[in-house]
Parts: structure tokens; sequence; C-alpha cells
């Protein structure tokens, strides 16, 4: 095979510009004047710093990001529960631990694949070689969110999250004061080493425990039971808000079910304390009771009433405005909608039991939004009109409706900036309004991306060391659903890249505007009809996909038997953004 020499740089970005996009600003953002409802304001209290001694051996360090790191202190060691979501919370959480006990960190647990639980675990290891126990599938979730369904998520998350607001914008996150994961936070994930199906038991720095399956939130979800202590640690079934059956960030679906029955086997042990992986720890056996038995009624009144309403006709918007908590419920303090909604869960219940289609027959072959806009503009009796009618909206207070009408008049004239300002306006009003931080967040990140012109991505750069040890398989998932397939209409072409170091070798199909990628035997591309024959070490391969290798060098680097590197840059320039 012949290795190429360095080719011209600015021939190579410009076949790999389709792949690059840039960075946002990041600096904290400020909309004049915001005011925050003021159960939302009385609910930052719930979040005060500190480490917070729940029993003989364990501490909660609360208040330090979006989630909780808790520290059991054992003969030797000490074990730790979930650890934040980036290493620059990890190392504030670790310093203040490491004023309670210097012993080494012997062992940690994910209780779930979320970021805030994960991304800094490397910190905690402190290098050491240390089991980190997780459920079997909390792997296949992180690589799910770090590959193909990153973009959105992370977009979504930075809004619903208020990263981008200052303090006046951003009052809490409802089940923690903020998130602290930013462009410029660094990720420490471990992988799990130490994994099972539905139980596990075992002691490490002479603490017993037990480790059990209890989908929830996320259907890798487990608790940790410490029968000695007789001390629950949760992960996210429980925190002190109305649990986020739906979030609205995106998620696969939430079985409620599995829900509100996992917390029944936590009620089973009977804790004197829970302790749980966001807010704050609760004590006492019939105080503890009382709390799950209110929170998994309510997850069940929702997945029961929805079913119900399901079956007798409604539409998700029926049952939105129809399916309210009963009184004792909804009055209950671990129960406000600081982070969930009920109008959001059984919304998801219809979708997740149902799919997207609502009965109504309308809806079989709907409007386009765009010809939804040009009929309510005519209806209004033009664009000035419609305009007219969403400025009364909003000065009549109808804010919903100022939002949905100024909607419509973008899509038909994306730089009518009165539409824009009506917009805005609506945004600012409802966040304002807003008892849940997340949808609050929401409408105040979108005012400022509308008015600062940005988008809320924050592109936290993974160190080499994480990159390395993400698959070859995600990358390539990535690569499938990345496909221009207007810019790849015309093309049949097949690409095979081999990884001797890993001893692997995929086949890239393009084939006007889908990518079949296969997994293959690495010494069967010669009777493949091959177009381009690539042989690359898979950290190279990896590293400049992330971005964190100069392409040109690594296409450089790469052996090719068949083609070369202005023909393969060529081909990866079909996959980019939308």
């Amino acid at each position: 095979m012949k290795k190429i020499g360095i080719l011209s740089v600015a021939a190579m970005a410009l076949l790999m510009s389709a792949a690059c996009t840039p960075g946002p600003s990041e600096e904290k953002k400020a909309i004049d004047g915001v005011s925050a409802e003021s159960d939302l304001q009385a609910h930052t209290d719930v979040f005060r710093k500190g480490i917070e001694k729940v029993a003989g051996n364990i501490y909660a360090a609360i208040g330090f990001g979006l989630a909780n790191s808790i520290m059991i202190e054992g003969v030797d060691g000490l074990i730790i529960v979930d650890t934040m979501e980036s290493c620059e919370a990890a190392e504030d959480v670790l310093a203040e631990f490491r004023k309670v006990s210097d012993k080494p960190v012997k062992a940690i647990i994910y209780t779930h694949n979320h970021a805030d639980h994960i991304f800094g675990a490397e910190v905690f290891a402190q290098a050491a070689v240390v089991p980190v126990y997780a459920h079997d599938t909390t792997s296949h979730h992180v690589d799910r969110i770090a590959s193909k369904m990153r973009t959105v998520t992370d977009m979504r998350a930075m809004r619903m999250f208020g990263s981008f607001l200052d303090e006046q914008g951003l009052v809490n996150c409802g089940i923690g004061p903020f998130l602290r994961y930013r462009g410029d936070s660094t990720i420490g994930y471990l992988p799990p080493n130490r994994t099972f199906s539905d139980t596990l038991a075992d002691t490490v720095a002479g603490v017993e425990f037990e480790l059990i399956h209890a989908p929830g939130e996320t259907d890798d979800q487990i608790f940790v039971w410490l029968p000695k202590e007789r001390a629950l640690l949760c992960g996210d079934n429980f925190y002190w808000a109305f649990p986020n059956l739906y979030t609205i960030r995106g998620t696969p679906y939430r079985s409620l079910q599995q829900w509100y029955r996992s917390i029944d086997a936590m009620r089973d042990r009977r804790p004197e304390y829970l302790i749980p992986s966001h807010s704050r720890p609760i004590v006492g056996e019939d105080r503890v009771e009382t709390v799950l038995r209110d929170y998994r009624d309510a997850i069940q009144f929702v997945h029961d009433q929805a079913i119900r309403g399901i079956n007798g006709g409604m539409t998700p918007d029926e049952l939105a405005e129809h399916i309210t908590l009963p009184p004792h419920l909804a009055d209950a303090p671990y129960l406000q909608p600081f982070y969930g909604r009920v109008s959001w869960s059984v919304r998801s219940v219809f979708a997740g039991e149902m799919g997207w289609f609502d009965g109504d027959s309308a809806h079989i072959d709907p409007l386009t939004r765009s010809e939804e806009a040009r009929l309510l503009a005519r209806l209004a009796g033009g664009e000035g009109a419609l305009r007219k009618h969403a400025q009364e909206a909003l000065e009549n207070g109808e804010y919903r409706a100022a939002l949905h009408l100024s909607g419509h008049l973008v899509r038909l004239d994306p730089n009518d900036r009165d539409a824009k300002d009506i917009r805005v306006r609506a945004l600012v009003a409802l966040g304002e309004r807003e008892k849940n931080p997340n949808a609050r967040h929401y409408y105040l990140t979108e005012a400022l991306e509308i008015k600062d012109g940005f988008i809320a991505m924050a592109d936290a750069k993974p160190t080499q060391k994480q990159v390395r040890r993400f698959p070859l398989e995600g990358f390539f998932d990535i690569l499938a659903v990345s496909l221009d397939p207007e810019a790849s209409a015309q093309t049949d072409q097949k690409v095979g890249i081999r990884f001797p170091d890993e001893g692997k070798a995929y086949v890239i199909h393009v084939r006007r505007g889908v990518a079949e990628i296969r997994p293959c035997d690495p010494d069967a591309f010669g009777g493949m009809d091959l177009d381009i024959e690539v042989t690359a070490d898979s950290n190279a391969f990896r590293e400049m996909l992330a971005r964190i290798r100069n392409p040109v060098l690594a296409m450089a680097g790469f052996e090719y038997g068949k083609g070369g590197a202005i023909a393969f840059a060529r081909f990866l320039s079909m996959f980019g953004p939308l």
C-alpha cells in the first residue's frame, strides 16, 4: 500500500468544510428586568451548598452542581455513588470530602447513565483502577446519547437547564442549583467494569451493599441498599419535585408502571434513610414511607388516568387539559412541578403507548406548518392583520396565543422583526410566570437566541482518553445519520476502512441518500469491489472525527490501497450537519 504526502491545507479544508460547524458564544446572557415566580425562588433553599452527614458513615454533597455525589466511608476506603457532571464539579466535591476522610476511593457506583452522574468519575478514581459498578445496559445508553442523539440532546438540554442565562434568569434547575457543564468543561467518564442484570451484592472496604435494578427515570436505573445502615440511595427515582416522567430535552419513553413498581421495591426494604441523587435526604422510616407512597401514587395516578382517557378517545391535548393530581398529592411539597409536569407526562404516555397519531382524521395527512401559517394569515385578512392579532394577544396578557401566532408569522417571513419582537416578549412573559424551571429556562433561552442570534449549544470537548475509549461502532452510527441526502443523491460509492490495531474493518456503501455501514472481515476487502480502500489507526480515525486531530494530518497518515486522501475527503464531505 502507498502512503501519501501532506496535502494542501486549503484543499483539504474545503473538502472537509461540510462536516464542521462553528462553536457558539457561551457567555452568560441577560434579559433586562426579568423576574421569577415566588415558589421557584423559595425552592432554591433545598440546594443550599455543603456536605451533609446523613448517617454514621454516609455523606451527601449537595449544591455543587445539578446532582449530588454521595460518599460512603468504609474501614479502609471510600465508595462514591454518582460523580457529578464534569471534572470541575467533581474536584470541588472531592476537596470537601477530603475534609471528612483521606481514605482512598475503593469503588464508584453509577445509579444510571445521565451525564450529571458519570462525567466526573476520573477525578474520584485519581488514576487508580477501581471497580465501577453499574447496570448491564448503562454503557449502551451512554453511547447512544454520546453518539447519534448528541446534537439535539445537547441543544435542548442547554435550553432546559438555562446554561446561557445569568443569575436573574436561572433561579435554580428544580433538582439542583445549576448544571455545571459547558464548552470549557472536562469530561471524565469511566466505563463500568462491574455490571449486573437484576441484583448484585458485594462488600467494599468493609461496607456491605446491594445493587438492585429499578427502572424509572431511566431504564438502567439502580438503587443502592445498605442493609446494616438501613440506608437506601435511590438515584433519580425520587427527588424533591414532581418526577420528570417526560423530559422536554427529549428521551425514549419512560415506563410509568416500571417507575412506581421500582418505588414499591424501595418501600419494601423499609429504609430509615432515603438519600436521593438530587435534593436532600429524608430521615425516619415513617416519613420515608409516606413520601415514597405519595410519590408512587402520583405516578400511578397519571399513568392510570392517561390510559383511561386514551381508551375513552381523548387526544394528547385533551389529556393534558383534563388530568390533574388529586388535592392531597397536588399539595404535597415533594410533588410540586419544579421538574416534571402532569401535562407533559400524560402526553408522553399517549406517545409511548399509541405513537404519533392522535386519532383525528385531519392529522392523517396534516397541513404543513407553512401551509397552516398561510391559512391563518388568509383567515385573519393577511399577514398584517395576523400580526395585529398577535400584538393584541400580547397586550391582553394572552401570552401563549401571542407565542403561537408569532410563530406562524416568522414562518411566513423569517425576517419579520415585529413578529420576532412579539415572540421574544411572549417568551419572557411566559418564563417569568413559570413555576417549572425547565419550562422557564426553555422560554427565556429561546428569547435570547432570537434576540442575540445564537444557538444554545455547549460543545464540551472530550479528552483524548475519552475519545479513545468510545467504541468505533458509535462513530459509524454518527456517520450514518449525518449523511446529506442531497449531496449523495447521485452517489453509489463503496469505501472500506481497516483498523489493524483493533482487528476490525467496516464497509460504508453510500447509495443514493443512504449509508449502509457493515462490519466485515479485515482480510475480505479483495473481493468487495471497493472504490476507496483505507487502512487507518483506530485512534487517529476517532480523533479526526471528534475534531481533536487535524484532518489533514490524520488522512495524510492513513494508507490507501485504492483511491487516496483527496478521494476519501470528498467522500467524507457528504457527511455533515443539516
